[in-house]
Formats: structure tokens, C-alpha cells, sequence
């Protein structure tokens, strides 16, 4: 019994959970200060976001924007994962394409979302189109790092003794490029969510973005904070239920660092 209790404080007093207590304190207080409807209190957005989620009609909404987001970001991560390849392995290759990735990291998502939306209205092809041009660059830069600090001793070495090329991309070059690889696809999957919403905000009948647009022209800022925080919510999910188990999965060989300094 007494082992369950210094759990639950343990659980309790994480510092993710004070985190989050931290900003609910500092946003009730904000709220109560201002005392408008501009700042809802939390528990009125708690209240909101209880409504929606017990209907499960929030299903259909947050669905069609996962297929988007998934659609798109599968585009976004092939091109981006052939173009930081070919950046990092030939210099000329990277002298073509490097200014091309520079001028897409640039640009706005919104420029891409309207864009988009312009040339595709409310097809699918629309936040396809939007995602790739915004989520490829992220991925290509951080994949190109990962070739150019590729240990090339090793690869010398695998060449020397006469290595087929498929051992040494399997052994040697993707578990070295894992790490680069998952920091591109967060940083590509979050940019992914925040141009698609923008999509659907434009042009879309349905999705998480069309019913904030929906919040925003009924001016409840309640509503907008609710499907935001829901949308964020299925964004941590994914992160702690799907990316982090894969990357400790596939991570598992390298050595762990408890002290930097």
C-alpha cells in the first residue's frame, strides 16, 4: 500500500504534470484578471471539449483530418527523404536542390494552404499538395545532416572487407540516419497538422480546421480552444503512443547519455 501511494505521488508530481498544472494556473488567472469572453476559464473549455468528445461525432471530423494529414506527409516524406539523400551524397546534387529546400522552408504555410486551395478546392488533392510543399523541406534538411555525418571510417571499412551494398545500408547507413530521420518526421508531421488545419479552414467541409472556422464565425473562442486542444491531444498521442515506442525500439543499440556537462 505504502508503494502505491509513493507512486501515485511519484505520477503526480512529474514535471510534465506541473507543466501542465503551471499553465492552467496561469491561464485561469489570466482569465479571472481579464474577465472577458475573450479568455474563457478552463473548465469552460474543459466543459466544451467533455460535449464534444461524449458524442463521438468528434470521430468523423478528426478522421478526415488524419487521412489528409497521413496522405500528405506520406508524399512530403518520400520526396523529402530522396532529396536530403541526394543532397547529402553528391555536391552537386546539393548545389541544385539546396537553394530550392532554403526557399520552401521560407514560405509560409498559409501561402501553400491557399495555394493549394486555389488549384484543387476542396479535393483531396488540396492538402496533399499543401502538406508536401511545407513538410519535404524539414525532412530533407535533417536526412541530408544525417548523410553528411555519416562516420565515413566505417564505411571505408565495410568497402575494404568487401560488403554487400545491402548489409551496409542496413547495418551501417539507416541505423545511423534513424535519429535524423525521427526528428524530421516530427518536425514535418507538426508542420503537416498545422497547414492541413489551414486547408481546411479555406476549403473543406469537414476536419478539425473546418470546425474551428465554425467556432470563429459563431465567436466562441470556447469552441476554438476545444477542437485546438483536441486536435493537439491526438498529436501527443501519436507521439507517445507510436513515434517514441519506435524510436527506443529501433534506437535500442546506441548507448544512452545521462550528463552532457
Amino acid at each position: 500500500m505504502a508503494q502505491l501511494g509513493r507512486s501515485l505521488v511519484q505520477f503526480a508530481w512529474h514535471p510534465r504534470w506541473l507543466a501542465f498544472g503551471l499553465l492552467l494556473g496561469a491561464w485561469h488567472a489570466l482569465a479571472v484578471y481579464r474577465d472577458t469572453r475573450v479568455i474563457p476559464l478552463p473548465s469552460r473549455v474543459g466543459v466544451e471539449i467533455w460535449s464534444i468528445v461524449s458524442s463521438l461525432d468528434f470521430l468523423d471530423d478528426l478522421g478526415a483530418s488524419m487521412v489528409r494529414i497521413l496522405a500528405g506527409f506520406s508524399v512530403a516524406f518520400a520526396v523529402g527523404a530522396i532529396t536530403g539523400i541526394l543532397m547529402g551524397s553528391r555536391r552537386s546534387w546539393n548545389d541544385y536542390l539546396h537553394d530550392i529546400v532554403v526557399f520552401c522552408l521560407a514560405l509560409p504555410g498559409l501561402v501553400y494552404a491557399l495555394i493549394a486551395v486555389m488549384l484543387f478546392g476542396r479535393n483531396l488533392g488540396a492538402p496533399i499538395l499543401a502538406i508536401a510543399l511545407t513538410a519535404f523541406p524539414f525532412v530533407a534538411v535533417n536526412i541530408r545532416e544525417g548523410v553528411v555525418s555519416l562516420d565515413k571510417t566505417l564505411l571505408e571499412m565495410a568497402r575494404v572487407y568487401g560488403a554487400k551494398r545491402r548489409d551496409v545500408v542496413a547495418k551501417i547507413v539507416v541505423p545511423s540516419l534513424l535519429p535524423f530521420i525521427f526528428s524530421g518526421i516530427r518536425l514535418g508531421f507538426s508542420m503537416s497538422w498545422k497547414v492541413n488545419t489551414l486547408v481546411e479552414v479555406f476549403g473543406s467541409t469537414n476536419g478539425v480546421g473546418w470546425q474551428i472556422r465554425a467556432s470563429f464565425d459563431a465567436y466562441s473562442v470556447h469552441g476554438m480552444l476545444a477542437w485546438t486542444l483536441i486536435f493537439g491531444g491526438a498529436m501527443l498521442a501519436i507521439e507517445y503512443w507510436i513515434l517514441s515506442p519506435l524510436e527506443r525500439h529501433f534506437g535500442r543499440w546506441r548507448p544512452t547519455v545521462e550528463h552532457v556537462l
